[in-house]
């Protein structure tokens, strides 16, 4: 059979006809964008980058303070960013990762961490500071391991996965459990 001749499986989507299941279907998606903002790596990131610029985030009204005056360098967080974002990915955190494949990983990002701090300690600032490369680097070796830890043995794609579940079942319109059937061959 040629590509030409094959023919694509596409569900069909069923409208929502009354306010009900408009509601409902709205609630659906709500949760769903919901449940992917929680476990999204960039609010890591986010975290780790207000943490190298000497931020804490004051828990009760969510905004950042400033508690350390010292500057980071720009180039530096930058860097540092651009880097862990690969590994700070959605593709990780709904991973399957082994035992083995973490500690592989966290091999690699703390080896890169430590040659990048002592070839660039000077620039950096850090050249006599090793309370202040102790901080950088325990920023990103903590926040880099608390990501991927989520994907150890695929926990966090389980979560995900089971509370879209929930979603699905909790809809008013029985029709509208079945609409996602087609993502389901992920779950495998």
């Amino acid at each position: 059979m040629d590509l030409n001749e094959q023919q694509y499986y596409y569900p069909q989507q069923q409208t929502p006809v009354t306010p009900n299941e408009l509601y409902a279907q709205e609630m659906n998606e709500d949760k769903i964008k919901n449940i992917i903002q929680q476990i999204s790596p960039n609010n890591q990131l986010e975290d780790i980058e207000m943490r190298l610029r000497g931020y804490k985030k004051n828990i009760t009204n969510g905004c950042w303070e400033k508690i350390i005056d010292r500057v980071v360098p720009e180039e530096m967080i930058n860097r540092y960013i651009s880097w862990l974002s690969s590994y700070m990915s959605l593709n990780i955190t709904l991973g399957n990762l082994s035992n083995v494949q973490l500690a592989n990983i966290m091999k690699l990002i703390i080896k890169w961490i430590v040659d990048d701090v002592d070839s660039h300690a000077k620039e950096y600032g850090f050249e006599s500071d090793y309370t202040e490369r102790t901080r950088v680097a325990d920023i990103l070796v903590i926040s880099s391991f608390s990501v991927l830890n989520r994907s150890l043995n695929g926990a966090e794609a389980r979560r995900f996965w089971s509370s879209l579940s929930l979603s699905e079942s909790s809809s008013m319109n029985p029709q509208q459990a079945n609409k996602s059937d087609w993502w389901k061959f992920w779950k495998k």
